[in-house]
């Protein structure tokens, strides 16, 4: 298979508000696209109402190939593909995954931040978040968990319970593997 075949899920910059209408438009062109929604409470001068909007600001995703990654730019709203360093960004399927059953099961102790890389990193051992990989990081004195998604250069913090996570060991390099002695972490 030619790498410009590849489905993969790629990074879309939109103009402001746009990315409600450009979902709805990639979707009727048949495209798979992928827009988190969180849900938030707006005040108005009148009223309070609890609306749907973006986790990632001016950001939409879409599961393409080349071809289909030229159609998604061609779509009226959308600014860019998101690269770095001259490289089209690319964001890992397990990525996305993690980002849905974060939007899914975690709604309540959501936030997004720009990307923090300080902490050890942990991985969710129960609840509907298990498998997941993150750093851990403080606000206000909580533990939240942090998961990056590099392409779109923001992190997830979802707070979770000292018993939902483990330390993950970073390997050794081969000529120090040793037998390791466990302590209690976190």
């Amino acid at each position: 298979m030619k790498s410009v075949d590849i489905v993969r899920w790629y990074v879309f910059y939109t103009k402001p508000r746009f990315e409600k209408k450009i979902h709805q438009k990639l979707i009727a062109k048949g495209i798979e696209s992928y827009l988190p929604l969180i849900k938030v409470w707006r005040q108005w001068s009148d009223r309070k109402k609890l609306i749907e909007e973006p986790l990632f600001k001016s950001y939409i995703f879409a599961h393409v190939d080349e071809k289909g990654r030229l159609t998604v730019l061609q779509t009226e709203g959308i600014v860019r593909c998101v690269s770095f360093n001259g490289r089209v960004a690319v964001v890992p399927d397990e990525q996305i995954e993690y980002v849905k059953k974060i939007v899914e099961h975690k709604q309540d102790s959501l936030k997004v931040t720009d990307t923090l890389y300080k902490g050890t990193k942990v991985k969710v051992i129960s609840g509907p978040l298990t498998g997941m990989e993150g750093y851990v990081g403080y606000v206000d004195e909580d533990k939240w968990v942090v998961f990056n998604i590099e392409a779109v250069n923001h992190s997830i913090r979802v707070k979770l319970s000292r018993e939902e996570v483990v330390k993950v060991l970073d390997p050794e390099p081969e000529e120090k593997k040793e037998t390791y002695k466990f302590k209690k972490i976190l």
